[in-house]
This record gives C-alpha cells, sequence and structure tokens, in this order.
C-alpha cells in the first residue's frame, strides 16, 4: 500500500514510476500551472502529468526546472493528441514536446486517445503505425517508457502482439466507476492501469458507502479512493 508519494510501482520493463502522480488536466496555462507544479514538487510529488492538448507543458517543464529538483529525481508524463496520430506525425509531436517541456527524454509517453471504428476503417492500423515511432522512440532511449490512455481491450490487442507491448494505460477508474473487462486485460497482459479522474472529479467525496469506510478509519475519503 502506498505510504507516501514517491513510492513507486515497477513497469513491466523494470522503470520504477511514483505511485501519485499530478494531473494538470484543465490547469490553466503560465502563472497557474507553474506555481500549481512547484508547489506540489515542494509537498512531496515526484510525478507529474500533462499533455499536449492541456497546452501546459512549457509551464510545466519551468516549474520542474526552478524547483532545484535533478531532473532524474522527476518523472515526467506527456500524452500524443489525437490530431497527430501515425508515424511521422507521432515523430514530429514528440519533439514539440520536448521542446515544450524543455527537457532532452520522457519517462512515460501515452497516446492520449485511440483512433477507433468510428473514426476509420483502418483504425488499428493507424494505431500500430503510432505505436511503432513510439517503440522506435522508447529503443533510441528517448523514453523510457510507452503506454497508452482510454484504450480499451479491443484497441490494445495488437498493440500487445508488438516487440514492445504497452506498459501503462491510464483510464478514467474510481470507486464508483469500474472498468473490469479492462482491469482484467491489463492484469493478464502486465500493462499498469493508471487512474485518472481518481476522485471522480469532486463527485465521489460525499457517497456515503465511502464516506463511511473513510470516517471507519479515520480518512478522508479522497485517501481513501487514491489508495484504492
Amino acid at each position: 500500500m502506498m505510504k507516501k508519494p514517491t513510492d513507486c510501482y515497477t513497469l513491466s520493463n523494470g522503470l520504477k514510476i511514483p505511485c501519485l502522480g499530478f494531473g494538470t488536466y484543465l490547469t490553466p496555462a503560465g502563472e497557474v500551472t507553474f506555481h500549481s507544479v512547484a508547489e506540489a514538487l515542494r509537498l512531496g510529488y515526484r510525478h507529474v502529468d500533462t499533455a499536449a492538448f492541456y497546452q501546459n507543458e512549457a509551464d510545466v517543464g519551468a516549474a520542474i526546472r526552478a524547483s532545484g529538483l535533478a531532473r532524474k529525481d522527476v518523472f515526467i508524463t506527456t500524452k500524443l493528441w489525437n490530431s497527430d496520430h501515425g508515424y511521422d506525425n507521432t515523430m514530429r509531436a514528440f519533439e514539440r514536446s520536448l521542446k515544450e517541456l524543455g527537457t532532452d527524454y520522457l519517462d512515460l509517453y501515452l497516446i492520449h486517445w485511440p483512433t477507433d471504428a468510428s473514426q476509420s476503417d483502418d483504425w488499428d492500423a493507424i494505431n500500430l503505425s503510432t505505436w511503432r515511432a513510439m517503440t522506435a522512440l522508447y529503443k533510441e532511449g528517448r523514453i523510457k517508457s510507452i503506454g497508452v490512455s482510454n484504450f480499451m481491450p479491443a484497441h490494445l490487442r495488437s498493440l500487445c502482439e508488438t516487440e514492445v507491448p504497452p506498459m501503462v494505460n491510464q483510464i478514467k477508474v474510481h470507486p464508483a466507476f469500474l472498468q473490469p473487462k479492462t482491469m482484467e486485460f491489463c492484469y493478464k497482459n502486465n500493462i499498469l492501469m493508471q487512474a485518472w479522474s481518481p476522485l471522480g472529479r469532486g463527485a465521489v467525496l460525499e457517497h456515503p458507502d465511502l464516506c463511511e469506510i473513510a470516517a471507519a478509519h479515520g480518512k478522508t475519503v479522497a485517501q481513501v479512493c487514491i489508495v484504492w
């Protein structure tokens, strides 16, 4: 069980990833992101999650540099946006994210959303092309781990048959929103399942069952959800 923010899980390639990450979705670019990330790092967070779509990568990078922490001591995750799928587009998007963050490598790079059947008849081939680019960058050592976000089992199967299967799948999950089929698939394929919206964007904080559990352990509902 996680005791402190720097406690880690171990990915399938042996890389350590801090259990608790500081997310920056909907955090406005500029001073708000800079000061939020700076304060999170001051309080002990060592994993910061951003994305090209959030448009705040530059401020995340600036806060990390200003923290005085060594680059190796902060785990940085960012994500590839939907419009950048495909091999060449992925390569270009990766370089943009590195430049914005002001770093020469990523700890974790995720495909933010899959291309699916509603977008293209060739959705699986597009996802595989994107994955080949990420695999190439991983093998070059420019990314320490690669994964996906919001992928369901149907999107994951082909990727799991490649030379380097996904190491992480970041999906929406919290005690009031379970994704059992995806959870089972990830466990069977040694993919770390990472939660976004672990507090249900605040919606679960008044859930009576969770309030009862929290009270029984002398904790807040938020603490219960995060440990869960």
